[in-house]
């Protein structure tokens, strides 16, 4: 059903089976309040004019947070340099890392969280641990998925949006893998808007094949030839003469579009010889459960 029903745990690409541990609750009831779902709306006043309030939109409380405790297996105690092995595993990244719940839920569901808190408990002569995560969004994540295209001149598909964001829209990475000199057009025919990349202004030693990560939601481009430098706007084609032709409505557009997917099913357009594939990790408004 849920991480309550899991006896285990993944962070940062390590299980807790690996350290000996089982999750549980302690206490009478787990504490799942932190669930991302609490919503305050940003309004203006009221007064003797205005009786209703301008509402702006709504913004989220706060982010997702689990907290649970863990036990040996065995139930034994811990040992001095097994509780150091958890303490180190669980307190060595400083920035939010993958937190999978080994349950048997459905769509499988995944968070980006850090350890804030370790906190060493004996009770009923039992020793544990209650553990505090703490995410960096009110979402939790469905598996990446990849879907993968040959483009040869043209190639026209489709691909839904699974993303349960509030406007609907959901921007993925791509890996756009294309000849020195080519030109690719990427076209959203549903959101009537295009982006084109010239892979021509590179450097003398380049590959011939180049492959770039576009970071749609981050508004990112990284040289994956090179170490994943960022990547310079003018290297592909992104100049004051930039523009983009959209099939769709016959026009060419002036400004950046970094490609987006709009609710429900888009189709898609690629126009140039290249590999593209599309990465997708949807945001799920789950909760803690």
């Amino acid at each position: 059903m849920s991480f309550l029903d899991a006896d285990s745990f993944i962070f940062d690409g390590q299980s807790s089976d690996s350290y000996n541990l089982m999750m549980c609750w302690i206490d009478d009831t787990a504490n799942v309040s932190a669930n991302g779902l609490r919503r305050t709306i940003s309004s203006g006043e009221t007064n003797h004019v205005r009786l209703k309030t301008n509402n702006y939109g709504v913004n989220f409380e706060g982010n997702i947070e689990f907290s649970f405790y863990v036990i040996k297996r065995d139930e034994t105690p811990f040992t001095r340099q097994e509780s150091m092995a958890v303490n180190l595993w669980l307190t060595g990244s400083t920035v939010p890392r993958a937190l999978y719940f080994n349950d048997s839920a459905i769509p499988s569901l995944h968070y980006y969280a850090v350890c804030t808190e370790i906190e060493d408990k004996v009770i009923l002569e039992h020793q544990a641990k209650r553990l505090v995560f703490q995410t960096n969004s009110p979402f939790g994540f469905t598996d990446p998925v990849e879907k993968r295209f040959y483009v040869t001149g043209e190639e026209i598909f489709s691909i839904d949006n699974l993303a349960d964001t509030v406007s609907g829209i959901f921007y993925p990475s791509i890996l756009l893998s294309a000849e020195n000199g080519s030109t690719v057009v990427m076209e959203n025919v549903s959101d009537q808007k295009s982006v084109t990349f010239t892979l021509s202004s590179v450097t003398p030693d380049s590959p011939e094949k180049r492959t770039i990560l576009i970071d749609c939601g981050q508004m990112k481009l990284t040289d994956e030839n090179n170490g994943g430098r960022l990547l310079p706007f003018h290297e592909v084609g992104w100049t004051t003469q930039y523009s983009s032709y959209i099939s769709s409505t016959g026009e060419h557009m002036e400004s950046i579009y970094w490609f987006r997917l709009i609710r429900g099913t888009n189709t898609i357009r690629i126009t140039g010889d290249c590999e593209v594939t599309f990465i997708f990790e949807f945001p799920r408004k789950a909760g803690c459960l």
